[in-house]
């Protein structure tokens, strides 16, 4: 009896000895790692090497990857610094982005060069102040391109503004867009009271307000460069007109009425 219950014990014994070696990591003889340090990943190898430590940082709703990267990173353009190295150091990933515009300069459109007030142009007419219904009143802008300085995207920046076009309301409901500003009748060599690019006819009598508004187009430099387009165009107001409408007669008369305005027929 003693000796079949002696050999039980042994046999228990050999089963817990087996299940211990399943779950204990074994060490070899001369290593002086903890189990702890073992289960941590922290233990140097017997032959004096290191070990290297890298972290996971989870993605929200998806996986992970080593260093808190993602799992299809984008390969690298052509602008990357790891792409400028020559063959065979550069990267077999790196692609040929489209050919872009100076580095770093968004496209740039009218509202970024809010800061750059053109100078508003004029118009007048002939004659001045007063029209003679059912015939041409002259009227013309004065402006031309001109450039204004700022700064722009934090660097210092020329922009360049041209009219490009003219947009005349003459106060007795029509309209009418030039692209031309006109000019005087002597400059234009026409005569007076005779049809001009930008001449309008009143065909009643009375008073009316006549609004101008100039179309800029815009250009902008960096440091003396070239001209580069903004998108989009600017529309400034010029000053208002009051004029007054009259008619006319045709008479004869003996002498200039201008030299003798009490001559017969004046």
């Amino acid at each position: 009896m003693a000796r079949r219950n002696l050999l039980a014990a042994a046999l228990l014994g050999l089963a817990v000895a087996v299940a211990l070696g399943d779950a204990l990591p074994v060490h070899a003889a001369d290593s002086t790692c903890s189990y702890l340090e073992t289960q941590l990943g922290v233990c140097s190898s017997a032959d004096g090497g290191s070990v290297e430590l890298v972290g996971e940082e989870q993605e929200p709703g998806g996986g992970s990857s080593p260093g808190g990267g993602s799992q299809n990173p984008a390969p690298p353009n052509v602008q990357d610094p790891a792409c400028l190295r020559p063959q065979p150091n550069r990267p077999a990933s790196c692609f040929e982005a489209d050919e872009p515009g100076e580095p770093g300069i968004p496209t740039i459109t009218i509202r970024d060069i809010a800061t750059f007030i053109p100078t508003p142009g004029r118009q007048q007419m002939e004659p001045d102040g007063w029209a003679v219904a059912g015939l041409d009143t002259n009227f013309y802008a004065i402006t031309g391109p001109h450039v204004v300085n700022g700064t722009l995207l934090g660097r210092p920046a020329d922009v360049r503004f041209t009219p490009v076009s003219y947009r005349w309301a003459y106060g007795d409901g029509t309209s009418a867009t030039r692209s031309t500003p006109g000019g005087t009748w002597a400059a234009l060599g026409i005569a007076e009271f005779e049809p001009t690019p930008t001449s309008h006819v009143y065909e009643r009598v009375g008073d009316y307000t006549i609004t101008l508004s100039i179309v800029f187009a815009a250009e902008y430099r960096f440091n003396g460069g070239s001209w580069r387009p903004v998108v989009g165009t600017l529309t400034v107001p010029a000053n208002d007109l009051h004029i007054r409408v009259g008619t006319a007669k045709t008479v004869l008369v003996e002498h200039d009425c201008l030299a003798n305005p009490g001559g017969p027929g004046c």
